[in-house]
């Protein structure tokens, strides 16, 4: 029996949905990078996927849903290996279903108005050859535990090399993206931030040292570049004489709205609103591991719910919503009443979201929790610095978000939860050798937070700019 391409693209949802949850299951193993590259795709497919299922003959269906894993698929080789790969777990693999990537242009590329333009890459020394690297400034410093890997991301500024022969506009930026860290130490005020980068880059790794500041070593690194000037600079006008034009364009989207108009539409919002919900986690001050988990148990096996909901039609997708609303509970009834309030329906459908949402908002929210007490032991898994003047907060003070994971509560079922620490206008920041290496004491003094040795940070006073006179922020 031919394999079906709408059955493999519903069950790729299921599978994202269970991978999700995996990976904020504990604390201690959070890994928000794959939270938010799973939760992305479906973006972009979630109405595709809703528009093949609802087709009106079963061929239609197929070609739908052919055409939304084509799409899915072309947006990347990682992709498409996330697809081969989690569609095999799922017991439907899209293999043979869509074409494998066709060899492409790397390298530098060309905008939509002809310029050449870098491109993200390995970080080499003569990447860096047009910039001067011995006046430097930070602006932000990215640490976070990966799955069990250490990645660091730097965010820097240097002055150009190369005589642009026009005004110059803007700074040229320099962001390093550092996998397989192996040591790290860094130590900074929130103004003292510039200094000489000096770059190692070899066999065995690549080696960072900032001139008063810190040293880190990894496996490899990538660069990315944004300078508006760069097609001036020696790299880009030897990148121009070999970069080939703009490509095709991609393979056209597929429908990425309803020809339904009823419940099979409250249906897709609602899935589309909560994969939104959960990819929220990248903003680091917003992440929670308690709301991924809850979507991931409400929305369990969407996919294969809504092939059986197409099924049955109108009544189906009623159904469904209503199970997803109840599976929400209480905690959950005043997000289902707001999503459903916000989209337009006709007719009798009109009738039945009214209701839902009159429901929905009769329903009782649970008291809120009570603030938890710092905990006594926590270990660190991501820490983002944006130093004063950094280009997310112009003429802003310093502030640092820190994710920590700490030992189980009631509310986490035995597990490790995920704690964030927001300091604003933070003073000092050091990381030490040991910072990422597991539990430590939480230390927590006036304006400061440490763990252990490896780990701490101060806040400065909003009055009069002394250090330690305001509490860091701490919540769920």
């Amino acid at each position: 029996m031919p394999r079906s391409a709408l059955t493999a693209l519903a069950a790729l949802l299921d599978r994202s949905l269970v991978q999700i949850a995996e990976a904020a299951a504990d604390g201690r193993t959070f890994d928000r990078s794959l939270i938010v590259r799973v939760s992305d795709v479906w973006d972009n497919n979630t109405l595709p996927l809703f528009a093949a299922a609802t087709g009106r003959t079963g061929l239609r269906r197929e070609q739908g849903a052919r055409r939304a894993l084509r799409w899915m698929a072309g947006f990347g080789d990682d992709r498409y290996v996330w697809m081969v790969e989690q569609s095999a777990a799922a017991g439907h693999p899209v293999a043979g279903l869509i074409p494998a990537p066709s060899a492409r242009h790397r390298g530098p590329y060309r905008d939509y108005l002809g310029q050449v333009q870098p491109a993200f890459g390995p970080l080499t020394e003569a990447a860096l050859a047009d910039y001067d690297l011995t006046d430097c400034r930070i602006l932000g410093l990215q640490v976070e535990l990966v799955g069990e890997r250490l990645e660091a991301d730097l965010a820097l500024t240097a002055p150009r090399r190369y005589d642009c022969g026009e005004p110059a506009w803007g700074e040229a930026e320099l962001a390093l993206a550092l996998e397989a860290v192996g040591e790290l130490e860094f130590t900074a005020d929130s103004t003292t931030t510039t200094g000489a980068l000096d770059l190692h880059v070899g066999p065995a790794g690549v080696e960072l040292t900032l001139a008063g500041h810190g040293r880190l070593v990894a496996e490899r690194a990538d660069l990315g570049i944004a300078d508006s000037h760069w097609h001036l600079s020696s790299a880009g006008r030897a990148a121009d004489a070999v970069t080939p034009p703009p490509g095709k364009d991609r393979e056209r989207p597929p429908p990425l709205f309803l020809r339904e108009s009823g419940a099979a539409r409250s249906a897709a919002v609602l899935l589309h609103r909560a994969m939104l919900e959960i990819r929220s986690a990248r903003y680091a001050s917003h992440a929670s591991r308690r709301r991924v988990l809850a979507l991931c148990r409400i929305f369990d096996g969407a996919g294969t719910e809504l092939l059986a909901a197409a099924r049955r039609g109108e009544a189906g997708f009623r159904s469904l919503v209503e199970r997803w609303v109840e599976r929400g509970g209480d905690a959950w009834a005043r997000w289902f009443a707001e999503q459903l309030s916000t989209r337009s329906h006709h007719g009798r459908t009109e009738r039945w979201v009214a209701g839902l949402v009159e429901e929905s908002r009769a329903r009782q929210a649970p008291a809120a929790e009570a603030r938890r007490r710092p905990p006594e032991v926590a270990a660190l898994r991501l820490l983002i610095v944006h130093f004063d003047g950094h280009r997310g907060h112009p003429g802003g003070p310093a502030s640092a978000v820190v994710h920590l994971a700490v030992p189980p509560s009631p509310e986490d079922g035995g597990a490790w939860g995920l704690l964030t620490a927001e300091v604003n206008r933070f003073e000092r920041l050091r990381l030490g050798p040991g910072a990422f290496t597991g539990p430590a004491p939480v230390g927590r003094g006036p304006g400061s937070l440490s763990l252990g040795t490896g780990f701490t940070v101060s806040r400065r006073s909003r009055e009069s700019g002394q250090v330690g006179a305001a509490e860091p922020t701490i919540g769920p």
